[in-house]
């Protein structure tokens, strides 16, 4: 995520097209994201419903389709399932293929998106042992469901990946990419702030895609408000009581909540359900592992933010 935001912040990157993705409420250090965002000769977002960053930064919104729309697939620890295209989607609305493969032939870039259609790149996707090298046209005449070739353990055959094919508890690997070779408890530094914030899920949460829940009526109507866990004498300290507005800062940004007084959490910790207008304006983008660490894992990961934040909590001034 961090070298993202760079990439954006440097003008390495100066049109984004983004699939689903609410950059400015999944991305730590939201703040930063933002100005990031505004940096880019053109946007374009691709989605089901509007969320943060197609409503503030998008110059284009693409009508997305549903998984009743379009052909798919889902994998599980033991199976494949196909997901068959039940619908025609609505209005202007096209799949992902769809879109990349007219962007490419409008580009002229003949070699990004050679397939012709949906079941190409589904196809191409599936081509591997552990499925059987699986097509969408095998899978449909399977009833759809496929077990997997893989085994219920890893590593069933004891050669682990490591210079020594062995378990390594101390890693040379490691200790050469800036990591201890043995991990090791290291005390927190001091934060400047005097709440640890904590983040997480609820029942009735649902990811940015859906706008985290707002886009459903009735899980908007179940989860109304952002509502911070604060405990009672947190609470007592800063003459907050249980139902207040408050308002949850640091150096970084603010956030406006209501106060949720409980003993669910202990003192020098406060906690909110993930996703909320805000949030990640308070978080940390500072980079988890160091370059050669995460080049490791090029083909799928741009690095991982901290998500880390000291803040502290205010009744909100009357209107």
């Amino acid at each position: 995520m961090s070298r993202i935001t760079e990439a954006l912040e440097d003008a390495r990157v100066r049109v984004l097209l983004l699939f689903g993705t609410d950059m400015v409420s999944s991305f730590a250090d939201a703040g930063r994201v933002g100005k990031a965002l505004g940096r880019l000769d053109l946007l374009a977002t691709y989605d089901l419903f509007m969320h943060d960053t197609a409503r503030r930064h998008a110059d284009l919104v693409l009508p997305a389709t549903s998984w009743l729309e379009d052909l798919g697939c889902k994998s599980t620890n033991t199976h494949l399932y196909l997901m068959p295209k039940v619908f025609e989607p609505p209005g202007e609305a096209r799949p992902p293929a769809w879109v990349l493969r007219e962007l490419a032939r409008r580009l002229e870039v003949h070699d990004f998106f050679p397939w012709t259609d949906e079941a190409g790149p589904l196809d191409a996707l599936l081509d591997h042992p552990a499925t059987g090298h699986a097509t969408a046209a095998a899978l449909a005449a399977e009833g759809g469901i496929r077990a997997l070739h893989v085994s219920h353990v890893a590593y069933p055959d004891l050669a682990f990946d490591t210079p020594s094919g062995k378990v390594e508890f101390v890693s040379g690997r490691a200790a050469g990419l800036g990591l201890p070779a043995l991990p090791v408890f290291e005390t927190a530094k001091a934060p400047e702030y005097p709440l640890a914030l904590r983040t997480g899920r609820t029942l009735t949460h649902f990811h940015a895609f859906y706008d985290h829940g707002r886009a459903l009526p009735t899980l908007a109507a179940a989860d109304p408000e952002p509502r911070l866990w604060i405990s009672p004498a947190d609470a007592a300290r800063r003459a907050i009581a249980d139902g207040d507005e408050i308002r949850v800062f640091n150096d970084r940004g603010e956030m406006r909540a209501r106060a949720l007084v409980t003993d669910r959490v202990p003192p020098g910790t406060v906690w909110i359900r993930d996703g909320w207008a805000g949030l990640n304006t308070l978080t940390s983008g500072a980079p988890v592992l160091p370059d050669a660490a995460v080049d490791l894992f090029d083909l799928f990961s741009g690095g991982q933010a901290e998500f880390e934040a000291g803040v502290d909590v205010a009744r909100s001034l009357p209107a």
